[in-house]
């Protein structure tokens, strides 16, 4: 019985490790599956104006860089989703999405979005045939928490912008 429990000690211990190793992979690609899940969220907060969905992306004290300003702080970032902060009628479509895992609470990425945002008015007759179409990316850091992921640093960096009409 001594020798059975010495021979099986190792594959044991070989076990163990292969299983934390998985547990970690999983962890990974939970992180990777909820941030890029967070990103489309954005978008519907967004384009809906839900303010509690659109605060719940962020932690209490994240920043937001955007066209030279800078938003500091939760109740600051949700101030660009109230009525007025954004003049025009728009939809947010979020394209390619990489994150990468930092830590094991912490990752980084990059997102492509495209925006198409209506030329005058806040409600314009659908389909929209006059609008500007701005592409950019979010340089992004997040962190997990117990709500899942969270924005702690998005910075919007500008690509293409330009007035499409029929």
């Amino acid at each position: 019985m001594k020798l059975f429990k010495l021979a099986t000690t190792p594959v044991m211990l070989v076990m163990m490790v292969l299983g934390a190793k998985a547990n970690a992979e999983t962890s990974t690609a939970e992180m990777v599956r909820a941030c890029t899940g967070l990103n489309h969220d954005y978008a519907i907060a967004r384009d809906t104006a839900d303010a509690d969905a659109f605060a719940g992306l962020f932690t209490e004290d994240a920043v937001f860089t955007m066209q030279g300003q800078t938003f500091a702080g939760r109740e600051k970032i949700l101030e660009r989703l109230k009525p007025g902060a954004s003049a025009n009628f728009a939809r947010l479509l979020i394209n390619t999405v990489q994150i990468k895992p930092t830590s094991g609470d912490t990752a980084s990425g990059v997102t492509y979005f495209t925006m198409f945002m209506a030329a005058e008015g806040n409600e314009p007759d659908l389909p929209v045939t006059d609008f500007i179409v701005f592409m950019g990316e979010y340089h992004d850091k997040y962190l997990m928490t117990g709500e899942g992921c969270k924005i702690t640093d998005r910075k919007t960096v500008p690509m293409f912008s330009g007035a499409l009409r029929p």
